[in-house]
């Protein structure tokens, strides 16, 4: 299966191939859902799904993958909306008792400009997501499922807000340091960068004992100390060796890569560090740092390559 980025990439070209589609479903229909499969890494066909599958009692359904999903497609002038009692006669009829096949768990109602996706068995009154064409890249985890039988979707409508909240509040903190000119504007950047992967480190649990929260909760009631703690802290992500991983840092490890090699000494004034202390609160392993959406802080835009090349062995999902 193709990692997320590598799925969100395919996904960008796809959007760009059909969001001025204004055609019928018959003539592009299959070959839209063949690449849409395709940038989740799979063969439509070697998958087992097939195109215009008869069943009796409905008709043909556009695309039927046993046991897994259903997608009916429509014109971009017919609302999605107008197929949801159809679809769940097709969901009916695409179990086979007799050879043990259960009906597909998720169904799909897309008109080249929208998706629907529900999951009928499991909540039969509303749809589990429903996302713009444009905003596939950013929700690819809702299909998820079209990258293999065993993988389960993500319905992270919910987190947008977070993942706005969360990047709202590290860029008033780069807001507040840069109108006071607290540092010269590249060292600032850097020093949010290192703040934002080291909140994400701590809540995917490769940072142990939360130094940085920890560090922010210090010198909380003594702002002056900020530059050298935050900066120390900072200093020890790069060191290979042990020497200085004690108290509150005992739990550090070396930082792979570049993002620590010139680790930030910004001074933060009590209402700045109450704001980082507000972002460390917020559950970074559910904001999406690669959303064009947020920027995630303010982050320059090789923020991704840093984060991948610097989080070893382990990185956070998606990036």
């Amino acid at each position: 299966m193709p990692s997320g980025e590598e799925i969100q990439r395919a996904l960008r070209g796809f959007v760009d191939t059909w969001r001025d589609y204004a055609g019928s479903e018959k003539s592009e229909a299959q070959t839209f859902l063949n690449q849409l499969f395709a940038c989740y890494g799979s063969d439509r066909r070697e998958v087992g799904a097939q195109f215009e599958y008869f069943a009796r009692a409905v008709g043909f359904m556009d695309l039927l993958w046993p046991g897994i999903c259903i997608v009916e497609m429509k014109a971009p002038v017919v609302s999605v909306e107008t197929a949801q009692r159809q679809v769940e006669g097709y969901w009916r009829e695409s179990g086979n008792f007799d050879e043990d096949v259960p009906a597909a768990r998720f169904i799909v109602i897309c008109n080249f400009r929208q998706f629907e996706i529900w999951d009928f068995a499991r909540h039969p009154n509303r749809p589990r997501a429903t996302i713009d064409l444009a905003d596939l890249p950013d929700r690819y985890e809702a299909l998820a499922f079209l990258a293999g039988p065993t993988v389960e979707p993500g319905f992270t409508q919910h987190y947008r807000e977070l993942t706005r909240e969360a990047a709202t509040v590290v860029a008033e903190v780069f807001a507040s340091l840069a109108e006071r000119h607290a540092a010269p504007l590249r060292e600032l950047q850097r020093f949010v960068l290192q703040s934002v992967w080291c909140m994400f480190a701590e809540d995917l649990a490769m940072l142990g004992d939360y130094p940085f929260t920890a560090t922010l909760r210090e010198v909380r009631s003594q702002p002056d100390r900020s530059a050298a703690e935050l900066g120390h802290l900072f200093r020890v992500l790069n060191q290979k060796g042990h020497h200085n991983r004690v108290g509150r840092l005992a739990g550090t490890r070396h930082v792979n890569g570049e993002l620590f090699a010139q680790p930030g000494e910004v001074g933060l004034q009590r209402p700045e560090i109450d704001l980082m202390l507000r972002a460390a609160e917020f559950d970074w392993r559910k904001v999406n740092p690669t959303s064009p959406r947020t920027r995630l802080a303010l982050c320059v835009p090789t923020a991704r390559r840093i984060m991948r090349t610097s989080c070893a062995p382990t990185s956070p999902p998606g990036i």
